[in-house]
């Protein structure tokens, strides 16, 4: 089985998020993604997030009905600080004979680098960078001569369509009261509506 890793804080998932899923589900010729919302991510540590389990609730909600698409909450129940490499090595051992792909934004290659063992996270995945239409071939070339000659020869990029959409827009236009149709499934618009999530508190 071919299995795509998809991480991230999800804070909140949106239709960018599935189609880029959907995207590597096909290019990479994958049997199933595996989305891992993070309890709290290692780069965004600073970064106040909506509660683990509302962001798991919106995931939920998000696949529900799409068999490829499988919610590992493995990260939010330990409540800690995870890495990828430590979840890849854990997956690795649970689906010996399967293929890992490791989803990421091309974006992501810049500071690769610096990662908690990015040559080991190679070793035990295929990276597949996604270009969201926001970079150009010259710039993701650059970005990957940067990267060790074992990371390099394990990263396949993917295209996918431009998707101007970011979780920091979705919750800048809850906080205004704006509307959010269209640029995330409907029970997940539902949900964070009925839930205020996102509002500023009146003090």
């Amino acid at each position: 089985m071919r299995i795509g890793i998809f991480g991230g804080t999800f804070d909140p998932v949106h239709l960018g998020h599935l189609i880029l899923a959907e995207t590597c589900l096909v290019e990479c010729q994958l049997d199933q993604i595996r989305f891992l919302p993070t309890f709290c991510s290692p780069h965004k540590t600073n970064e106040k997030t909506t509660s683990a389990k509302q962001r798991q609730y919106m995931l939920d909600f998000a696949t529900a009905g799409i068999p490829e698409f499988v919610v590992d909450s493995r990260e939010i129940k330990k409540g800690e600080v995870c890495y990828s490499v430590d979840t890849l090595t854990e997956l690795r051992a649970e689906f010996p004979d399967d293929e890992l792909f490791f989803l990421i934004g091309a974006d992501s290659l810049n500071d690769f680098p610096t990662w908690r063992d990015p040559e080991k996270i190679a070793e035990l995945a295929t990276i597949a960078a996604v270009n969201r239409g926001q970079m150009s071939e010259a710039e993701i070339d650059e970005m990957c001569l940067q990267l060790p000659d074992s990371v390099r020869k394990s990263v396949q990029i993917i295209q996918m369509p431009g998707i101007e959409i970011s979780a920091s827009m979705m919750r800048d236009r809850a906080s205004k009261n704006l509307s959010i149709r269209f640029l995330t499934p409907r029970p997940v618009e539902r949900y964070i509506t009925e839930q205020k999530l996102y509002q500023i508190s009146a003090e």
